[in-house]
């Protein structure tokens, strides 16, 4: 009913949920603990929500797989455009919190295109990869949902990089999420530029895995009409 609605309502539900638990129950978080989870939230929801849809980006399209002879690595890559086109619905939510909490918008929100940007690509070559497994491995539409849980506790979405123990931080950053949300932060929370090391790790991580997606779906479209 509400439609693109949800892309503003569920992070405000999520945040209202966490503000409750953490700054409330626990008395942690800070005054701008809200604006703190949205800078993680709103695009940790892109991301899950395109790792999720990629797992059945083939085999809920059968009917049109079947009728109409086309790219089929359309159909993956679309679910991310389309959801990082709803993210933006979400950058709005955040920029309302901004001048609520009388936070200084700069000139540094451009550089919101860099982390925007790779995580795209990093989720076009996620996707290619999952679309084929999933056409095997029917029950890991499931399963991605434990594991994205997993990837939003692993990643610094609810609490701040500085509650890791700094010698596994280097390991901890491995995971490209945490690099994009800490850029997110960065940019939307404390007005400066992301650390360049990250966004180029993260960005190196999304090439390979576009190569490796790329490779993968290739080799495996022959099989997508005998599975679905």
């Amino acid at each position: 009913m509400f439609g693109y609605a949800w892309w503003i309502i569920e992070p405000l539900l999520l945040t209202l949920v966490y503000w409750f638990l953490v700054s409330v129950i626990f008395k942690r978080g800070g005054p701008d603990y809200p604006l703190f989870v949205l800078c993680g939230i709103v695009p940790y929801r892109a991301f899950a929500v395109s790792v999720n849809q990629s797992v059945s980006a083939l085999t809920s399209s059968y009917g049109l797989i079947g009728q109409i002879n086309f790219p089929r690595i359309y159909l993956p890559i679309t679910n991310v455009i389309v959801n990082h086109v709803k993210l933006l619905f979400g950058f709005l939510v955040i920029g309302f919190f901004s001048l609520f909490y009388q936070t200084k918008i700069t000139y540094m929100v451009f550089i919101l295109v860099l982390p925007y940007v790779t995580q795209i690509l990093l989720l076009c070559g996620l996707s290619l990869i999952l679309s084929i497994i999933g056409l095997f491995f029917r029950d890991l539409k499931n399963l991605m949902q434990f594991i994205m849980r997993i990837v939003l506790y692993m990643s610094p979405v609810l609490y701040s990089l500085d509650r890791i123990p700094e010698k596994y931080q280097a390991l901890y950053l491995i995971n490209p999420v945490a690099s994009l949300i800490l850029s997110y932060r960065d940019i939307l929370l404390y007005g400066r530029l992301p650390d360049p090391g990250l966004l180029l790790l993260c960005l190196s991580e999304a090439a390979l895995l576009v190569l490796l997606g790329l490779w993968f779906f290739s080799r495996n479209d022959y099989n997508i009409l005998k599975k679905i």
